[in-house]
């Protein structure tokens, strides 16, 4: 058990961890080397202990908790999971601390004369706030664990997060293996003592542990050395079958093909696969934190969708979000805010050469990604909230909008920087290509803005107007204007130019794509195209789309299906009714509000309706074009 201070904080909560910008007493002239030890024995009782040794001089001490977690887009340091603090001298004697009233992430307290260091003691609570957790909180159970080291200590208000050393230890269970990108020294009796770092490498540097841990060394060619590690409750899921592992090797070679050149000298792939820790992702620059389910990677009908998705994504944000980001969002420490206007850019950009290199890999055929590129159309084209925010407005109101609404989400808009961003990217791609009759492309853009081979920083910034001279370089247009028109002013329509510019047209089809067929039950079912609305399998409205039949129904979000047609609601019956609207030029629904029943007709007589992107023939297939691999082998 460790010796750390273990109480419960009676008004504690209310009082810990503050901000401001006041003097601090020698915080910044100190060479400043924190001593940490986190303490995991405990976290499958949800607890986490942690012992962070602070230099000092006498006076003012100001210590944070981090607050700005760099991938979350927020402040959310999940502050509300502290359980017990405690600030003391060397020789164990407590010191008063308070918390500011206005920045609640950082507390005050006095050094006496003549001590040279505190010792900060806090307990982390492993709270999972749903089954779809943020990538940036500590978490485990009797088998498994993450650990994001943001959780478990405070630093001392001064000094630039790159400048403050760390020397971290951590204790596991015992016989437990572990995986990070940080360098272990030493290893003892269940303790691992790491390579001092700096703060902010040791923020972005998670880690995952477990009884079942295995490791996978992934075939990356000519490029820098990627590995693979993959955790679960159960070993059966660590059974992974050589050709998906192979697809991850492509996925790497890919990548660096598409940027020419990697920032890192390993990557380090942390991939949870459990049905309790559920889906999650973070990326970091020499890491990334994947939570699937205990059988999506040894099942192939797992890795589709948000699944097949996922370590593409975090594996791009290597060199887009981590490497080159939004001068805006590269702050001095941990709690100074990011300001994060041209996320359609950190997180739309990555989205799309996250699906590329995920195609290009074959981790998704061109059939399944078409299918999941016209779904994403029909719910974005939706979107009634398009007309009063503006895309950039959801990148600036990010921290707010990450946390979806139960109810109206196409009027408020959610984090659509990611898919709509994602859609303006594809546009400028596909324009470059036209623009220069096929000879540059968008893989000439992230070779020149995110590449930078033989570059010494270890994050670039950029500003708006850096995105469009990168893109001048590539090719000349008005590339300021097209971008200002795509993200900075509020719409009536999604812009839909780049399909026909792809070699597409959209039209209705009468059954749902196939990538979709047989993966109902257990999900949405969707009438977004034709009544306007989604249900879950038991009959409850999930969303309604303004303008549509359900809207002009008066149909809201929570109000349940109890029957269809004169029958027991049944996915089955709903699609049937559907499909017979065509006949009965109308659907009788049974609504349940409360206690009370009523009859709802809805004036359809169209059938099933979902949008389909379909070839035009008159025009080259240049989707096919930028999908194709690139790196050989």
């Amino acid at each position: 058990m460790s010796t750390l201070f273990r109480a419960a904080l009676p008004c504690a909560l209310t009082t810990l961890l503050s901000a401001g910008f006041l003097e601090t007493a020698g915080a910044a002239e100190v060479a400043t080397t924190l001593r940490l030890e986190v303490d995991a024995r405990e976290i499958a009782r949800k607890l986490v202990h942690a012992r962070v040794e602070v230099p000092c001089k006498p006076g003012t001490l100001r210590l944070w908790y981090p607050k700005w977690i760099p991938g979350s887009h927020g402040a959310s340091g999940p502050l509300e999971n502290i359980g017990g603090f405690r600030v003391e001298t060397p020789d164990g004697k407590a010191l008063a601390w308070r918390r500011d009233e206005v920045e609640t992430f950082c507390v005050a307290c006095e050094v006496p004369k003549g001590v040279e260091r505190v010792v900060a003691k806090l307990d982390y609570i492993c709270n999972q706030p749903s089954v779809e957790a943020s990538g940036h909180l500590t978490y485990g159970n009797e088998s498994l664990a993450i650990v994001n080291w943001n959780t478990c200590l405070v630093y001392p208000e001064g000094p630039a997060a790159t400048s403050t050393r760390v020397e971290a230890t951590l204790r596991l269970p015992r016989d437990w293996k572990f995986a990070t990108a940080l360098k272990a020294k030493s290893e003892n009796d269940g303790a691992v003592e790491f390579e001092s770092t700096d703060l902010e490498t040791l923020i972005d540097s998670p880690l995952i542990a477990g009884e079942h841990l295995k490791t996978f060394k992934l075939d990356t060619g000519p490029y820098p050395a990627a590995y693979f590690h993959v955790v679960s409750e159960s070993p059966s899921a660590l059974a992974i079958d050589p050709k998906v592992i192979a697809e991850y090797g492509k996925m790497v070679r890919e990548a660096c093909a598409l940027f020419g050149s990697a920032h890192y000298s390993a990557f380090h792939f942390l991939v949870t696969c459990s049905d309790e820790l559920g889906y999650l992702g973070l990326e970091h620059h020499a890491s990334s934190i994947n939570g699937v389910r205990t059988r999506d990677l040894a099942d192939n009908g797992g890795r589709h969708g948000w699944v097949a998705n996922l370590i593409p994504h975090e594996y791009v944000h290597s060199w887009c979000g981590k490497f080159r980001r939004p001068a805006a969002m590269i702050t001095h420490d941990f709690h100074s805010p990011q300001k994060t206007r041209l996320l359609w850019v950190y997180e739309g950009l990555t989205e799309y050469l996250g699906e590329l290199v995920m195609v290009r890999s074959g981790l998704v055929d061109l059939n399944e990604y078409r299918d999941t590129l016209a779904s994403r159309l029909s719910d974005l084209s939706h979107r009634a909230g398009r007309r009063w925010r503006s895309l950039e407005d959801t990148a600036v109101a990010s921290s707010i909008l990450r946390g979806p609404s139960e109810h109206w989400n196409d009027l408020r808009r959610v984090q659509d920087y990611y898919m709509e961003g994602m859609l303006v990217w594809l546009e400028v791609d596909a324009m470059i290509r036209e623009q220069t009759k096929g000879e540059r492309s968008l893989d000439d853009f992230c070779k020149s803005f995110m590449g930078r081979a033989g570059s010494s920083k270890k994050v670039a910034g950029y500003d708006f107007d850096d995105v469009v001279k990168s893109l001048n370089a590539v090719s000349k247009y008005d590339w300021a204007g097209f971008l200002t028109s795509r993200v900075s002013r509020p719409m009536d329509e999604l812009p839909l130019e780049f399909v026909g510019l792809c070699g597409y047209r959209l039209q209705y089809g009468n059954k749902p794509p196939a990538s979709f067929a047989g993966r109902r039950s257990g999900s949405v079912l969707s009438a977004r195209d034709s009544l306007g609305m989604s249900l879950s399998p038991d009959g409850r409205i999930v969303d309604v789309i303004p303008g549509m039949v359900a809207d002009k129904a008066k149909l809201a979000p929570g109000m349940r299906v109890a029957a269809v047609n004169g029958k027991r609601f049944t996915p089955a019956y709903f699609y049937d009714a559907l499909a017979d609207s065509v006949m009965r030029r109308k659907i009788e629904l049974m609504m349940v509000t409360g206690d009370v029943y009523k009859t709802v007709v809805l004036d359809y007589a169209d059938g099933p309706r979902y949008l389909e992107l379909v070839r035009d023939e008159k025009r080259p297939d240049i989707l096919q074009k930028i999908l194709r691999p690139t790196a050989g082998r």
